[in-house]
């Protein structure tokens, strides 16, 4: 409909969550670099560095040197843990991308009826929002899990 405030509200709802999904994959990618970038450089210079040191006893500075580096790049490894910054960042983006199906559908439903969008269907879509904002990934799928069950239990009535 022309005047549906509410479906052009989930509409723009819809369009910030793909955004937000393309910068999380984003995201999820530049941590996954920076993973390999220190990771491999810290674990080749550690072995180097160890058979330089074994090799004679006059690379003995040239092995410490690398020691250090290796290990400076290990302790950014473990400061920074992009392990757990490149997993935020994919659970974030299939947050996204759920919620904006979610917009998506049900805008597709509200136009098949012929009807606006309802508001209790704007609010709730808002809420699951928040809820991506505020890191609570896990209460949202549970959270959808029981909506899901409900829905089911009362299409069979």
């Amino acid at each position: 409909m022309a005047d549906d405030v509410v479906g052009s509200q989930v509409a723009d709802l819809q369009a910030e969550c793909a955004e937000h999904a393309r910068k999380n994959r984003f995201r999820r990618r530049f941590w996954r670099f920076t993973h390999a970038a220190l990771g491999l450089p810290a674990a080749v210079l550690a072995g180097i560095s160890g058979a330089t040191g074994l090799s004679s006893t006059d690379a003995r500075v040239p092995a410490a040197v690398l020691a250090l580096v290796s290990a400076g790049l290990s302790a950014a490894i473990a400061f920074l843990k992009p392990e757990v910054h490149q997993r935020a960042a994919h659970a974030r983006s299939r947050a996204y991308l759920a919620l904006e199906v979610e917009a998506r559908f049900a805008l597709t439903q509200a136009a098949s009826r012929g009807e606006a969008v309802p508001l209790t269907v704007y609010r709730n879509l808002l809420e699951r929002r928040r809820m991506i904002i505020a890191g609570q990934l896990d209460e949202l799928v549970q959270r959808i899990a029981v909506e899901g069950s409900h829905a089911e239990a009362e299409a069979r009535e």
